[in-house]
């Protein structure tokens, strides 16, 4: 189980290392590498950057993951980058030789997830850091990049931890063991990167208490994207406004490096990759990204990715999963270990990443898995870990694969890649040996003391390779698609409903009565005899029983508790007294073992309310139906949810709006009603009430502003007889 540090820095902190971050990329050139390299070149930021001639001949088999496989060929690269791929290829001189014969060449891993060479993961203070930067903690002499190197990675992503909706920017690296420069480790032209974060760790779930920090739900997460986008475009409205007329103000709008980021998200200089587990969440940010003029490059772990593969290959996010995981906590209970497959089989761009450091040893074996668990070919399986992350991360016109023109970053094995038996003999990064099995001493930096008494195992000199078959003796579960195609229900144009004594509630019973459906609308309703069945419908024989109207829940916490015992089965809590812009549907786990329960006993339509305060937000009618929650809405904003304070130890003779917290809903609704009459009042400092939400955040207006207009019922929830007259 993953366990991550948070580290606190003030934002005044946060702000000195931006800076200090920023002047040392023009500093004087730093120190050269502590290994001596064969060529040292100098990029124009003063780093050293080393890179190497070498000629590999001979290989016994060179996996392209461009191509075919290829047999008894030689790989030339010069000055780093790989030259010619063939037969009986010649070196320039002072090249270094490796003799190939025995060996099978493979492109570099490249690791879209991972947290080495970092001293800690989160910037834990606040919930929206994306002015932080992995790279001012960045640590070159990391034991875990050496670590990494031995089993055959070269690139990695370094990644924020997942303690905040949106995260700090991300390094892309080579593992470049040796060199002291943190920039030195950097791949030139990279794009720039950013961790979102979804689920448990975003709201502090698994803490053990109840987290103190705004948000502690799934649907308060789609709050506060809601908010910082929106502030965000206020803020790029300001500089639009001066830039094009900037003698209208004396000073131009206070810079602030947090909303900068933002707007830089929105405008697609900085790419989304995002934590992730469940499919309804992964929904719910694709669709904030698309409200906002942004895409989600990639969503990383998405463990349920299954289930909304059709929507991440429309919206165009790639998928960086883990190969076989589940069930270390609750969020992870519904991982299979088919989730590769299914992803790469609708056509998402899938990868398979570390995120543990312990695991880059022996990520290479990841992609047999994707092989046994769903049939993925081979050459697909191993473009998992190298040509499709450097495709997210938009660096494969460098690394990926093994062809003329890209980096010289190659693994050497000593078998077939998708041999079990086979392990890294060597790893090559721009033309030089990082790391060598036979020769520690070297790469490493440091002698190895070999380990007595373990003998060595060999592979068997002639093993054969046998194919893995496609599945152990089950399917793996249908796609919604799929599954629209094979329930007969659906299939069926017509269904009729016939012998039942059939309850319209609007007149009275029907005996012997029929209903017919047709694309899931009732389109009659009457005694048999009375209405005309098409001759293809499914009949449905309801002799004996009763058929009702689906009930509807008017108030429940339905999709949003699983377990009430468990906090992190729960996404009905929420931090703060004024919650308008929370949204239920956004907490909804349409997989939850409450829902069939529900329906079982009649339930079909449930209104579903988040958060707990006083203003708990818009709760959202559902239907029972459906994989994710954007296919069960019928409303998402049906009502705005007030939980009506009591009046904590008060005496009131009659009732009346007094007492603080109740003159607290009054002073909001008043701001709230002025607002929606005229949106401009937002910033007209005269025309604020003193409220406790910060009289500026117009998405918590907006929510309210349907309600106040008389377009949205308000449902009040009274604790008590007197706040019940209170209303009145």
């Amino acid at each position: 189980m993953k366990r991550e540090r948070i580290t606190r820095i003030t934002g005044a902190a946060a702000v000195f290392m931006y800076a200090t971050a920023v002047s040392l990329s023009a500093q004087a050139p730093a120190k050269p590498a502590t290994m001596s390299p064969p060529n040292l070149q100098t990029e124009a930021d003063g780093v050293p950057t080393r890179t190497g001639t070498m000629l590999i001949q001979n290989l016994d088999a060179v996996w392209t993951a461009a191509g075919p496989v290829q047999h008894n060929v030689s790989i030339l690269v010069r000055d780093g980058i790989i030259r010619e791929i063939g037969a009986n290829l010649a070196g320039p001189a002072g090249a270094t030789l490796i003799d190939g014969r025995g060996f099978t060449a493979m492109p570099g891993v490249v690791d879209e997830h991972s947290h080495i060479a970092m001293s800690s993961s989160n910037e834990g203070t606040a919930p929206i850091v994306p002015e932080v930067r992995v790279i001012d903690d960045l640590h070159p002499s990391d034991f875990g990049i050496y670590q990494a190197l031995s089993g055959g990675v070269t690139t990695a992503q370094i990644l924020h931890g997942s303690a905040n909706p949106i995260g700090g920017q991300s390094a892309v690296i080579k593992l470049r063991w040796g060199t002291e420069n943190p920039f030195g480790l950097l791949v030139k032209g990279a794009a720039r990167n950013v961790k979102f974060a979804l689920g448990e760790n975003v709201t502090s779930k698994n803490s053990g208490t109840f987290t103190t920090r705004f948000p502690a739900s799934r649907e308060g997460v789609e709050a506060i994207y809601e908010q910082a986008f929106s502030a965000a475009q206020d803020y790029r409205k300001a500089w639009q406004d001066y830039r094009a007329n900037p003698k209208s103000s004396k000073i131009p709008p206070r810079r602030d490096l947090r909303l900068e980021a933002l707007v830089d998200i929105m405008e697609g200089r900085i790419r989304v990759h995002a934590h992730s587990y469940r499919g309804d969440e992964i929904l719910m940010l694709m669709r904030v990204a698309e409200r906002f003029g942004f895409r989600i490059d990639a969503f990383t772990h998405i463990l349920e990715g299954y289930r909304v593969a059709d929507e991440l290959r429309e919206h165009g996010a790639g998928a960086s999963t883990f190969s076989d995981w589940w069930g270390y906590k609750l969020e992870v209970a519904n991982g299979i270990p088919y989730n590769p497959a299914i992803l790469y089989n609708h056509g998402v761009l899938t990868s398979l990443n570390s995120d543990i450091p312990w695991l880059q040893s022996f990520l290479l074996y990841e992609m047999q898995k994707p092989v046994k668990y769903g049939g993925v070919p081979k050459e697909e399986a191993l473009k998992m870990l190298t040509l499709n992350p450097a495709k997210q991360l938009r660096i494969d016109h460098l690394v990926g694969s093994l062809e003329v023109g890209k980096s010289g970053d190659i693994v050497l094995l000593n078998g077939d890649p998708f041999n079990t038996y086979s392990r890294v003999e060597r790893t090559i990064i721009d033309g030089i040996v990082y790391y060598d099995r036979s020769n520690e001493a070297a790469t490493r930096g440091e002698p190895v003391r070999a380990i007595p008494g373990v003998p060595v195992v060999e592979p068997p000199a002639a093993r054969p390779h046998a194919e893995v078959p496609t599945n152990l003796g089950f399917e793996p579960p249908p796609t919604p698609a799929e599954q629209k195609l094979t329930d007969p229900i659906n299939t069926a144009p017509v269904t009729v409903i016939t012998g039942a004594t059939v309850h319209p509630v609007s007149r009275a019973p029907i005996e012997n009565g029929v209903v017919l459906i047709e694309n899931g609308v009732i389109k009659a309703v009457g005694r048999a005899g009375e209405v005309q069945i098409p001759a293809n419908a499914r009949r449905v024989d309801a002799t004996g029983k009763h058929v009702y109207p689906g009930m509807i829940d008017p108030l429940t916490s339905l999709g949003l508790v699983d377990i009430e015992s468990v906090n992190s089965a729960r996404d009905d809590r929420e931090i703060g007294a004024f919650n308008p812009h929370l949204r239920a549907l956004f907490g909804m786990n349409m997989f939850s073992d409450n829902i069939p329960v529900a329906r079982a006993n009649g339930v079909t339509t449930v209104l579903t309310i988040p958060g707990t305060g006083t203003i708990r937000g818009a709760g959202s009618v559902v239907q029972l139906k459906g994989d994710t929650p954007e296919k069960a809405a019928i409303s998402d904003r049906a009502a705005l949810v007030v939980q009506f304070p009591s009046p904590k130890g008060e005496t009131w003779e009659a009732p009346s709006l007094t007492g603080e917290a109740i003159e607290d809903v009054v002073k909001l609704f008043r701001r709230a009603t002025q607002y929606a009459e005229n949106p401009t009042s937002l910033h007209d400092p005269t025309q604020h009430f003193e409220v406790n939400v910060d009289p500026n955040d117009r998405v918590l207006f907006d929510a309210m502003s349907p309600a106040m207009r008389g377009e949205q019922s308000i449902i009040f929830i009274a604790g008590s007889e007197r706040s019940i007259k209170s209303l009145f």
